[in-house]
């Protein structure tokens, strides 16, 4: 698992950190995964939507990695 692209989010955005695309596995690419940050401090990381519904969810221990994942990244951006 790794990220392939991050971009921060412009100044003035208050929840969403930053935008980024994920190699899951070998076989599985996701694009534009937002890393967003809640007011008690907590980061968590969201799918797009279609139709009104998330496309994706991460779950436990896979989104606590994603979520790491993406931190890591945006601090070496």
């Amino acid at each position: 698992m790794k990220i392939l692209d991050i971009r921060p989010s412009p100044p003035g955005e208050r929840k969403t950190l930053a935008r980024f695309d994920l190699e899951l596995t070998p076989e599985l690419r996701m694009y534009d995964l937002r890393l967003v940050q809640t007011e008690s401090g907590r980061r968590l990381t969201y799918s797009q939507n279609a139709g009104g519904k998330r496309t994706a969810t991460f779950v436990g221990t896979l989104a606590d990695e994603v979520t790491q994942l993406a931190s890591n990244a945006l601090m070496g951006a």
